[in-house]
């Protein structure tokens, strides 16, 4: 799901092939100096924050991670196209929930997960080239 920056070939660097760009995977772990502190501290906001940053920066959030993106914001940090295709092509829709919604701060209900997964459905089926009668 995730795609080089445009224009990385040009300027290569270590660990970089012809055909794709390496990333590094930073984890920011222990507690917040405001909460050492005993400061207030809105933990929600914070990642949403750094998720933006991350989407400005052409970076990316790792999936063992929780979220705070709406789903549209999420889909700028991913490639939908390639996720959906693969989705489809494995016949995961309607087997496995999106990773946005397994990755997605709180819960969805059932029906939710259900309601958007049969649209993706719908979609997929309509695409199908039907043989002329």
């Amino acid at each position: 799901m995730i795609y080089p920056e445009a224009g990385f070939e040009l300027q290569r660097r270590q660990g970089d092939t012809q055909y794709a760009q390496m990333f590094t995977d930073v984890g920011v772990y222990y507690a917040p100096g405001p909460v050492l502190r005993g400061e207030v501290f809105d933990g929600a906001e914070a990642v949403r924050k750094m998720e933006n940053w991350m989407i400005e920066n052409h970076c990316f959030q790792p999936q063992y991670a929780v979220s705070e993106l709406n789903e549209k914001n999420f889909w700028r940090m991913f490639d939908a196209g390639l996720y959906e295709h693969c989705r489809r092509k494995y016949g995961a829709v309607g087997t496995f929930m999106s990773v946005y919604y397994k990755s997605k701060k709180g819960r969805k209900t059932e029906k939710e997960v259900r309601e958007a997964e049969q649209a993706h459905l719908e979609t997929a089926y309509a695409e199908v080239d039907q043989p002329a009668d």
